[in-house]
């Protein structure tokens, strides 16, 4: 009748079972319906201490579903639900079963058992115990030995049989156990079955062979000393199904929570990077750790999810005292991602469990600024490259503006042509970018707007001074010379000039020649020109970029 994994508890009880079976093949005499009566009051005890552990564990449970509701709940309002089923069938064999099975075979009624005129021979322990205005689960345990009729077996059997009580019963056994059984597997305990006992499904045999009904096997032509007894033991199988049952929900309330060993204080900033005005934000929590368990982390840079990288990309990193430390070069300058998992062992299922992490990170190449404040000076007909960059912030996540003028981006990140009008004397750049939905100003620089400065005019590699004919000749016109000037492709162009020279007392000009080059006229006068005599290039007129005409310094030589 049991079935299942048997507990010694069980195991002792079925023991008195076989000792009772086996005195019931006896011509049975008044000692041995004593020793029914021992093993009775045993089975009772043991059932009694059983009751009050069970007590205990719904205090106890009752205590932790108050703690932690929102742990506990499912699973104390399931252990209410065995416990209600459980005070049905307990006080339907106490009351339906047990109490009538004597009153019939005993010919008494229920007030002589709880009010006999004999204290003597008092047929019912403990009156306490049974009293359903005291008990939610009541308890009726009979003093066997001052039972007269406890040998009988016919008004038993004809209770039990023929009344068909023991069906009744049986089938209240069954709902019973199946009831408790689809609890269990609903709070997540597949194939609880196995480990629920209490069956009457069994095949059950006589002496001579004769199968027989679990009503028969248990029921039939048995004395109502061994009837109460088994009703004790059936008592004490269904005490052990609850027992085991509301021990299992218990368990339940942490048996899917990680076991952590270390706890530390932790600071999770969302940025170690904080521009001036900005706000300082981070998030400080308990961060637990197991030390002793031992998982994996894979992970792949460049996405934001794992599921998108490429196999050859995924690194794999076991933990090390519960931790997993990850070491990423950073040689691409901007923002940068990397996604992963980690790989534990679920504590109840013991399978394996990912959970996925994502993050990013800004890479700024090593910086200085150096800047001079007197100098701040863009020029106006030229497209002036600028630079700006900020220390932790990727450049295309930098905003630059400029408040006279034009900007546009450069052929390389972090630089920028600027353009700005003339007429004007100063401009403003501004740099900025977007943290959280907000803009930020990262900075802004005051540019003074001057135009290009005018170029030298020079022959040659002179200005002035002695050259010798052949030498002027070769250098073959003016050339507007930048010197230093940064803007190297900055170029002006000669549009005009005079040439005049004293010979024999006599002032000759050329008159205005177009373009810097020597024309045949200026040749001629500088072959005549004799040694010592002096040539003056004049009116020398200069166009550059921006089409505006400048008026170059003169060229006053001398013929060595």
């Amino acid at each position: 009748m049991a079935g299942g994994k048997e507990t010694p508890r069980q195991k002792m009880i079925s023991m008195m079972y076989l000792v009772l079976t086996a005195l019931l093949a006896l011509n049975v005499s008044v000692d041995i319906l004593d020793a029914f009566a021992i093993v009775n009051d045993g089975i009772e005890t043991s059932n009694a201490s059983v009751e009050n552990k069970i007590k205990d564990y719904y205090i106890t449970f009752e205590q932790q579903y108050e703690k932690q509701p929102e742990k506990a709940a499912d699973y104390w309002n399931k252990a209410i639900e065995i416990r209600k089923k459980t005070d049905e069938l307990i006080n339907y064999i106490e009351s339906e079963i047990k109490l009538p099975l004597v009153m019939v075979t005993e010919e008494v009624t229920k007030e002589e058992i709880f009010n006999p005129k004999d204290e003597k021979n008092i047929l019912i322990r403990n009156k306490e115990k049974a009293d359903p205005s005291k008990n939610r689960r009541i308890f009726h345990e009979f003093n066997l030995k001052n039972i007269s009729a406890k040998d009988k077996y016919d008004a038993p059997t004809n209770f039990m049989i023929n009344e068909g009580k023991a069906t009744e019963l049986r089938e209240k056994i069954n709902e019973y156990r199946t009831f408790v059984i689809s609890t269990m597997q609903s709070a997540g305990m597949n194939n609880y079955s196995d480990l629920v006992g209490l069956r009457t499904d069994g095949e059950y045999y006589d002496a001579n062979n004769n199968r027989l009904s679990w009503e028969q096997k248990n029921f039939y032509h048995v004395i109502l000393a061994a009837d109460v007894a088994i009703l004790n033991k059936i008592i004490g199988e269904v005490q052990t199904i609850e027992f085991d049952a509301i021990s299992e929900l218990f368990k339940r309330i942490g048996a899917t929570d990680y076991k952590f060993n270390s706890l530390e204080a932790k600071v999770f900033p969302k940025t170690t990077y904080i521009l001036q005005g900005q706000d300082y934000e981070a998030d400080i929590f308990i961060a637990a750790h197991d030390t002793t368990r031992k998982f994996d982390a894979k992970y792949a840079r460049g996405v934001k999810e794992i599921s998108k990288a490429n196999s050859s990309a995924i690194q794999k990193v076991s933990s090390k005292n519960g931790i997993v430390s990850i070491k990423i070069p950073t040689n691409t300058e901007g923002e940068q991602y990397f996604a992963g998992v980690i790989e534990m062992a679920n504590p109840e299922t013991g399978e394996i469990e990912p959970y996925p992490f994502q993050s990013s990170y800004t890479v700024a190449p090593p910086s200085a600024t150096v800047a001079p404040t007197q100098m701040m000076i863009l020029y106006q007909g030229l497209k002036n490259p600028i630079s700006v960059s900020a220390p932790g912030i990727s450049n295309d996540k930098i905003e630059v503006t400029i408040s006279k003028g034009k900007i546009e981006k450069g052929s390389q990140a972090g630089l920028y042509l600027v353009e700005v009008p003339a007429g004007e004397k100063n401009t403003t750049i501004t740099a900025s970018t977007t943290i959280n939905g907000k803009k930020v100003v990262l900075g802004s620089h005051d540019f003074r707007i001057k135009r290009v400065p005018s170029p030298e005019a020079k022959i040659g590699s002179i200005s002035s001074g002695k050259i010798g004919k052949d030498e002027l000749q070769a250098a073959g016109g003016i050339i507007p010379d930048m010197g230093d000037f940064e803007f190297g492709d900055f170029q002006y162009n000669v549009v005009s000039y005079t040439l005049a020279t004293i010979s024999g007392g006599d002032y000759k000009s050329s008159g205005t020649i177009k373009g810097g080059r020597f024309n045949q006229e200026v040749n001629d006068m500088i072959r005549s020109a004799k040694k010592g005599q002096k040539l003056f290039f004049e009116n020398i007129q200069a166009k550059g970029p921006d089409g505006a005409i400048r008026t170059l310094n003169p060229i006053n030589i001398e013929i060595k």
